[in-house]
C-alpha cells in the first residue's frame, strides 16, 4: 500500500513548501527573509521557558527528531507577540514530527475534545490548554500527552485558509458525508471550494454525529486537495509564485522566535532528499468516554496512544501510520 501523500496546508503549507519544495541556497534564503518579515514572533519568556523545559528530556547528542506544534484558530486576536500567554480558541491541533534521520515528515492530529490533564486546571479537553493558558500551557499539555519534546510552535489564523484557497484558484475536495455549514452545501463526492467554502469545510463540527473526528477527516481531505493543487500549479518551481504564497500567508502566522529563516533553511538542507510520498498523516487514537450525557468528550485509546508514543520515540511513526491505515480498511 502506498503511503498517504499530503502537503500540510494553511500556514504549515508555507513551511512545507519553503522547506521541501523550494530547494536550498539563495532562493530559499530569500523566502526565509520574506517569512521573517511577514510572521509575527512571540518572545514571551513563559513560552521560551516552556519550550526549553520540554527539551530537557532529550538525551541523545547529534541529530535528533524535531517536533513542531501547530495550532489553528479563528479567534479575532490570535496569539500574537503580546498575547502569547493569553487564551485563544483552537480548531486544529497538530504536531509535525520530523525524524532524526530526516527521512520524512509525519503529521499527528489531536482531536480538540480529547480529555487530558491540563496543569493547574485538573482534567479537561486538550483545547482548554490554549484557552486558559495560551501558548505556554498548550505546549506543555501536548508535550505531556504525547510524551514528546516540542521544539517550536506556530499559531495559524485560519482566516488565511480562505485567502490561500482563492490564491491557488480553488480546490476540489472529496467529502465522505453531506452537510451544510455557513450557508454552503457539501455533497458526498467531489466539491469545488472557493475560500469561504474551504473555511466552512474545515471548521464545521456540530453537523456530524462524531463531531471533531469528522472535522479532522475533512481537514485531512482539504490538506490533501490543497497539496495537489499547489503542486499541480508548480508553486514549488516558480520563484514568483512561491514568493507570492509566502508573502500572502506569513501574516497569518505567529511563531516562536526560534522558528525563523535560519531554522527553516537548516531544516531545508537536511530534508532536501524527501518527496511528497514521505509525508504521513495520523490522528491520536481516541474513543467515546462511554459516560451518559458526557457531550463530545473523547478519551485516549490507551493501547493505541502508547503505540503512537512509542512510534514517535522510535522514529517509526511512518510504520504506525501504515498500520493505522490498514486497521481502518
Amino acid at each position: 500500500m502506498k503511503k498517504q501523500t499530503i502537503i500540510i496546508g494553511t500556514g504549515l503549507i508555507v513551511v512545507v513548501l519553503l522547506l521541501f519544495g523550494a530547494g536550498v541556497g539563495a532562493y530559499t534564503g530569500y523566502l526565509g527573509l520574506v517569512w521573517d518579515a511577514g510572521t509575527a514572533k512571540s518572545d514571551d519568556p513563559a513560552l521560551a521557558k516552556q519550550l526549553q523545559s520540554s527539551k530537557q528530556g532529550a538525551k541523545d547528542e547529534g541529530p535528533t527528531a524535531t517536533d513542531i506544534l501547530f495550532l489553528g484558530t479563528d479567534a479575532a486576536e490570535p496569539a500574537a507577540t503580546s498575547a502569547a500567554s493569553t487564551g485563544f480558541t483552537t480548531d486544529l491541533i497538530m504536531v509535525a514530527h520530523i525524524p532524526a534521520d530526516r527521512s520524512g515528515v509525519q503529521l499527528v492530529s489531536i482531536p480538540n475534545d480529547t480529555w487530558v490533564r491540563v496543569s493547574g486546571h485538573g482534567h479537561n479537553t486538550i483545547e482548554t490548554s490554549a484557552a486558559v493558558g495560551g501558548l505556554p500551557l498548550a505546549v506543555r499539555t501536548v508535550s505531556e500527552f504525547l510524551d514528546i519534546t516540542i521544539d517550536h510552535v506556530a499559531v495559524v489564523d485560519l482566516a488565511g485558509l480562505s485567502d490561500l484557497t482563492d490564491l491557488v484558484g480553488g480546490v476540489e475536495v472529496n467529502s465522505s458525508t453531506a452537510f451544510e455549514s455557513g450557508g454552503h452545501d457539501f455533497t458526498v463526492g467531489l466539491n469545488a471550494l472557493d475560500g469561504a467554502a474551504a473555511l466552512a469545510f474545515v471548521q464545521e463540527r456540530s453537523a456530524f454525529p462524531d463531531g471533531d473526528l469528522q472535522r479532522i477527516r475533512n481537514q485531512q481531505e482539504f490538506l490533501r486537495a490543497m497539496g495537489s493543487q499547489v503542486m499541480s500549479a508548480d508553486y514549488e518551481l516558480n520563484p514568483l509564485k512561491m514568493s507570492e504564497l509566502v508573502r500572502a500567508l506569513s501574516p497569518f502566522l505567529t511563531v516562536d522566535s526560534g522558528l525563523n529563516a535560519s531554522t527553516l533553511v537548516t531544516l531545508a538542507s537536511e530534508l532536501k532528499g524527501i518527496s511528497a510520498d514521505d509525508f504521513d498523516f495520523v490522528a491520536a487514537p481516541t474513543e467515546n468516554s462511554g459516560v451518559p450525557d458526557d457531550g463530545t468528550r473523547l478519551i485516549a485509546d490507551r493501547g493505541g496512544l502508547e503505540r503512537l508514543k512509542q512510534a514517535i520515540a522510535d522514529d517509526s511513526v511512518s510504520d504506525y501510520a501504515f498500520e493505522a491505515e490498514d486497521r481502518r480498511r
